[in-house]
């Protein structure tokens, strides 16, 4: 398998052990509040900020990673009580800009990094979903409040596709590339019409 990233060389020899303790740290830009918080326990301080744990109360959903340029989701989620979610639910979060990225500490759950972590995705808000769930069989135990974030990569499936693609969008996109020359007026040409015909 190819290494499709750049991945500092402490991080990736850390990656490359026997065992290693992943952590995931999320940037949101919330509105009123800017919001990095980490997969472990207790602060990191990372790229000149503090990025606060959340431990096993967050969650991170990311798709298998792909070379197709296809727009992905990815869904970032925080369970406690209604009370420190509710302040956070009604926000205009829609098309403001959010990353991902994983990196390596010295210890499960941990605050100490190894190396730099690298960046697994970058994308922009789309939904917020507050949903209320029971744990437990008997329905009295404890109500769980989850607030999760929907995060895309791309733009959407319509705004990204185009009608018609011709030599000219070829050549802003990859200047040296002259194959589509050739092509121009193909279509016309295969279509042509012999009259009176043979």
């Amino acid at each position: 398998m190819d290494l499709m990233r750049v991945i500092h060389p402490e991080t990736l020899a850390a990656l490359s052990g026997a065992s290693f303790h992943p952590v995931v740290l999320v940037w949101l830009d919330w509105p009123d509040a800017t919001m990095r918080a980490h997969s472990g326990t207790g602060p990191i301080t990372w790229d000149g900020h503090v990025w606060q744990g959340v431990g096993k109360f967050g969650q991170v959903e990311l798709p298998e990673e792909s070379t197709s340029g296809v727009p992905v989701d990815l869904s970032l989620s925080l369970v406690c009580n209604l009370e420190e979610l509710a302040d956070y639910a009604d926000a205009q979060i829609r098309q403001r800009p959010g990353a991902i990225w994983l990196g390596v500490t010295t210890e499960p759950g941990g605050n100490v990094l190894i190396g730099e972590p690298v960046e697994l995705g970058r994308g922009t808000m789309d939904t917020l979903v507050l949903s209320v769930s029971v744990e437990g069989d008997d329905g009295a135990t404890p109500i769980l409040y989850r607030l999760t974030v929907g995060l895309t990569t791309g733009p959407g499936y319509r705004t990204s596709a185009a009608i018609s693609h011709s030599h000219e969008d070829q050549s802003r996109q990859y200047p040296s590339d002259t194959a589509g020359k050739k092509l121009v007026l193909a279509s016309a040409r295969a279509q042509k019409t012999l009259w009176p015909a043979p």
